[in-house]
Formats: structure tokens, sequence, C-alpha cells
């Protein structure tokens, strides 16, 4: 663009500079024609009448020409250059130029018309006119020429350094542009080259952030989205893990169960119906489970609406006192209204319970509690059970992790609850003491919204 930038320039430029110098030579060469015919039509100045001779006519009609290096003028006299300016210097020789003296007496013309001859020597613009006695005979013939290339070469040497000077300020261009345009492309190179190192089983690289420009907020949007399917594959695989390791110990005892069975021992086959029956029931809940965690980190897990705090503690309040004997206890009832999923938080806050329940001996308290902040919803559950030990606490919110391995579960069930609160953009507290009881604290944002 640049290149065609100049090159437009210079042409144009040098078009209209050229055509300016050729209406220029063109003028100057009427004008002084002009000044030759009005002295032929006038008397001798020096005698006061008529031209005694065209010699007379020609001697004074050169004597007032002021020749210079690129033009002069000459007088012919029966097709000889008799008479030429005084040489004051370097002036143009016409008269060197026996070519153009024929060209010149070949063409005159009583109308001024200028023309163009290009001989072995030089490019002229020139007018030829002759004079002529009363019955039309050539006296003489009177010639002013410029050297047209003389002066078009003054032209050219101006634009021969505009087009150096072009060529430079291209190589300066081109190098800046260079540098330039390779900074601002260096994110998409590493873009496509973070893509190509890119696989299934390494979702980890990112791009580096270079500026603060479109192109840095393009490398931040595809971090995100890498960030997005490293997510997505890592929950695939830890879907993929946790289901083949918790599935495993079900089927082997299944298959063993099989194994060992004797069709015509109706004691046995009873027994073993009644165990593959609690074998697959432990297996659907599993696999339920496990589909609420593999669709946690989707935009429809949760549909959220306005939720009447209140309505929603009575509602689980209600739930809970029919998962065991215990005093039940609402300890706070918030009021107010909050966006969220009334079925999902329903859920986990129904795991908190049956949690409680779990760990808690009959007749027991489990106390719920509910209250709504400026920024923050807060469902609880306390209970006066066992207890989390200390080295557990930090993990008991992971996939499949037990304090209690002899308690029937498969470790998934806070794990939900952690996974309901963080796609309403909150969190699981926890506060336990051993042998004194646990509270579980589900904390969301008013809004309902990720931070």
């Amino acid at each position: 663009m640049a290149a065609a930038a100049i090159l437009i320039t210079g042409t144009v430029a040098y078009g209209l500079e050229r055509a300016s110098i050729d209406h220029s030579i063109d003028q100057d060469l009427v004008l002084r024609t002009q000044s030759f015919y009005d002295l032929a039509n006038h008397v001798d100045p020096s005698t006061g009448q008529s031209w005694a001779s065209a010699e007379a006519l020609m001697r004074a009609a050169l004597s007032k020409v002021v020749p210079g290096p690129t033009e002069s003028a000459v007088g012919h006299i029966n097709g000889v250059p008799r008479f030429v300016p005084a040489d004051l210097g370097n002036r143009l020789r016409l008269e060197d130029d026996p070519e153009f003296m024929e060209i010149a007496r070949a063409s005159a013309t009583t109308a001024i018309v200028v023309r163009s001859a290009d001989t072995n020597l030089r490019d002229y613009r020139y007018v030829s006119v002759p004079v002529v006695d009363e019955q039309g005979a050539e006296l003489a013939t009177f010639t002013i020429a410029t050297d047209r290339g003389a002066r078009l070469g003054d032209l050219n040497r101006t634009f021969s350094a505009y087009v150096g000077a072009g060529i430079i300020a291209l190589a300066l261009i081109g190098t800046i542009a260079w540098v330039t345009v390779g900074r601002l492309l260096r994110p998409i190179r590493l873009l496509d080259q973070t893509a190509r190192e890119i696989t299934d089983t390494d979702l980890s690289r990112r791009i580096p952030i270079v500026g603060h420009d479109d192109l840095a907020g393009l490398s931040e949007t595809v971090n995100a989205m890498l960030a997005r399917l490293e997510d997505a594959f890592a929950a695939q695989r830890q879907l993929l893990d946790d289901a083949g390791h918790e599935l495993r110990t079900p089927l082997a005892v299944m298959r063993t169960s099989l194994e060992l069975l004797e069709p015509r021992d109706q004691e046995q086959v009873v027994a073993a119906q009644a165990l593959l029956l609690d074998e697959v029931s432990m297996m659907s809940r599993l696999v339920d489970d496990l589909v609420v965690l593999a669709k946690a980190d989707r935009p429809e897990f949760v549909q959220k609406e306005d939720v009447r705090l209140g309505d929603l503690t009575d509602a689980v309040f209600a739930r809970a006192q029919a998962l065991g004997d215990r005093v039940w206890i609402v300890e706070e009832r918030g009021d107010g209204i909050f966006s969220g999923d009334t079925q999902r938080l329903t859920q986990a806050w129904m795991q908190l319970v049956a949690n409680g329940v779990k760990f808690s001996e009959p007749g027991s308290a489990v106390s719920l509690g509910s209250s709504l902040g400026p920024d923050e919803v807060r469902l609880w559950v306390r209970d006066e059970g066992r207890g989390i030990p200390t080295e557990h606490q930090a993990r008991v919110l992971e996939r499949f992790h037990r304090v209690d391995a002899s308690v029937d579960g498969a470790g998934l069930g806070l794990p939900i609850v952690a996974a309901i609160a963080l796609a309403h953009g909150g969190h699981v507290e926890l506060e336990s003491t051993p042998g004194k009881g646990s509270v579980f604290t589900i904390v969301i944002p008013t809004n309902g919204e990720r931070p």
C-alpha cells in the first residue's frame, strides 16, 4: 500500500509538472514569436522607414533575443542560418544542428504553431515563421526554439531523487511494518503453536498475554476456552475413573455370587437374589450421583428463579422429619427472596440433613437454619453426631472420600452439595468438633451468579 501510494503520488506529480513545463515553454514561444511579428509589422526604429530588407529585420529581431542554455533563436536566409543572438555565454546553438534547421525551415507557417522536433542531438519545442515580400515570396525564416529535453532533465533529476527517497522510505516502512506487524501477530502465532501442541492428554498449555490490545483480549478469551475444555476433559476423566473405581466392587460381588450360586438350592437362590438386588440398587444410586456430578459444570444444571427463603426452609424441614428419630429444630428461619434453583438447593440441603441423620444417634438434635443477608444466603444443618476428625476435614468434599469406610455410601453426597453450591456461585463451609457434632453451611450469593 505504501509503495502504491508513493508510485501514484509520484506519477501524478510528475505528469502535472511535465505538463506545466510544456505549457510554460509553449506560452513563452508564442509570446516571443508574437513580439517578432509586432516588430515586423512596424517601421525600422533606426530609420523610421519600412524595413529595407529581410536581413535588417532579422538582425534587429535577433538582437532583442536574450538566449540561454535551453533557448535561442535563428534567422534563415535562403535556407542558411545567417543571424543568431549575441553569444553572452553558454547559449543553445541551434545553428549547430543542421537536422533541426532543415525541419524548422520546412515547417515554417505564417500562423503561430508550436511544434516538436526530435533530432539526434536534442528534443525541441519550436515556432518557425516565414518572412515574405508583397508578392508572397519567402525571403527569410525566423525560428525560436527551446531545448525541451534539457528543461525536462531538471524535472527528471528531481524525480530520480524522489524515487530514491521513496525506495528508502519503503525500506524504512517495510522494516517498521515487519517489526510492528510481527509483534501484533505474535499472539496469533502463539495461538497457532499452542493449538498444535494441545492434545487430549495435555490441556494445560496457555497462550502468554502480550500487551493490552484486541489480540491480547483474544488470547485471554482463548485461554478461558482452554480452561473450560481442560475442566470438561478433567471432569470426563474423573467420571470414568470414579465410575470404574466404584462399580468394580459391586460387579465383583455380583459375579462371585452368580459363580457360586447353586440353582437347585432354593434358600441360596433367594439369598443371592436379595444380595444382587441390593447391589443393583446401590449401583443405581451411584450412577445417579455420578450423572449429577457430570452435569454440574453445564449451564443448564441450575434453573434460576425467585426463591422465597422462608418457604424453602419450611419445605426442607417438613421433609427432614421423615428421615429419622431425631429432635428436629429450626434454629433460624430466614425470610426474603433470592435467585436460585429451588430443586437443586432442596437436594443439597436434604443431603446435608441425611448426613446429619446418618452420623448421629437416635434421639439427638438435628437443627436447620437459614438466613438472608445483603449479599449472601446461608443454609445450614447442625447435628450432635460423632464429628469429623481434623485430618479429614480438608478432604471431606472430595469425591469418594469416606471418613468411615464401614458406613454405607459411596462418598458422593457432600461432593454433590459442593457442586450445587458452586453452580450458584457459592461454597460449602464446615465446622466440626470430633465427638460433639458438625455444622455444614451452604453459602451462595443472593443473585445466584458465579463471581
